[in-house]
């Protein structure tokens, strides 16, 4: 039987990896084509005589250009986004741009590799339009379900309510709001306080200031109490010399425990009836209506008119 020496692996193995070492090198010292992305930066015209008269890029433009590479393998397995970049100073209108290699900058100099083709795309078209600033109103994307007797006191608000939205004029104009990000919340029994990015609208070069605003909103626990003496109007009385018998109501109200907890009940609910419905019989009292709670009845819910 043969016996294999430990010693003798070895050396076969350091003859196997130098083997490896002289063929990378070998086929890496060769020429070789390769397609590849590089940056396409599109420069601004310079800024005008104040924002009104500034020019600027209103087309979308690709962030990259597919070319054909030339090189050295071991210099080709080094090429990333940054090695080339293709620059196009806009003219004063609109036009097509051709794309050529002549255009293209090496930025990775330590790199023996050439740009021999550009494959796609070819050309550009680049629009320009008038700059434009604007305050666009922000709408929060937000799905909110509150835990069991809690309740949403007021509407959900951003901070920021506006955001500035700069770019190109025609689409600036088009926007009615900007959204934030979809949020959905659900068994939430406390107040909310969070960040969240705002959707940048597509196929656009607008530019959103800030990028990002803050969501919030009121959650209480749900809440009802009863308030006596609530004055009761008339309107549309004119000069009749006729009042409300009785003056006043009590009234039934619902919604979070702080605002329930500091309705004032002169001056937070108002009780009406119309005169306008009076047919010499007695007129249901009607509430105007409260963004922050609910009344639930009023007693008595009807009164009669009677002289002063």
């Amino acid at each position: 039987m043969a016996t294999i020496k430990i010693g003798d692996w070895g050396i076969k193995a350091g003859a196997i990896v130098l083997a490896v070492f002289l063929w990378f090198h070998a086929i890496t010292e060769q020429l070789y084509e390769t397609e590849t992305e590089v940056r396409l930066l599109v420069e601004d015209l310079p800024p005008g005589d104040g924002v009104e008269n500034e020019m600027i890029v209103a087309s979308e433009i690709p962030s990259t250009v597919r070319v054909l590479a030339t090189g050295r393998g071991k210099d080709l397995l080094q090429l990333d986004g940054d090695a080339f970049v293709l620059r196009i100073k806009v003219e004063g209108n609109t036009r097509t741009y051709r794309l050529l290699p002549a255009q293209i900058e090496k930025r990775a100099t330590d790199l023996d590799v050439q740009i021999s083709e550009i494959i796609d795309p070819k050309e550009i078209e680049i629009v320009l339009d008038r700059k434009m600033e604007r305050d666009v109103p922000v709408r929060p994307e937000f799905q909110l379900e509150v835990a069991e007797a809690h309740i949403l006191v007021g509407p959900v608000l951003t901070d920021p309510l506006f955001v500035r939205v700069i770019g190109p004029q025609a689409q600036v104009e088009k926007l009615d709001y900007i959204a934030t990000d979809s949020v959905k919340l659900q068994e939430i029994s406390e107040e909310v306080d969070l960040v969240s990015s705002l959707r940048h609208p597509e196929r656009t070069r607008l530019v959103l200031n800030p990028g990002s605003v803050r969501i919030r909103a009121d959650i209480q626990i749900l809440a009802e109490d009863d308030l006596s003496g609530v004055p009761i109007k008339m309107r549309n009385g004119g000069n009749v010399q006729l009042r409300p018998d009785p003056a006043i109501a009590r009234v039934k109200v619902r919604g979070g425990v702080d605002v329930i907890a500091q309705l004032d009940p002169i001056k937070d609910i108002e009780l009406y009836v119309d005169y306008a419905e009076f047919q010499g019989d007695s007129l249901p009292i009607r509430n105007a209506e409260a963004p922050f709670f609910d009344v639930l009845s009023i007693t008595p819910s009807e009164v009669n008119l009677v002289g002063d």
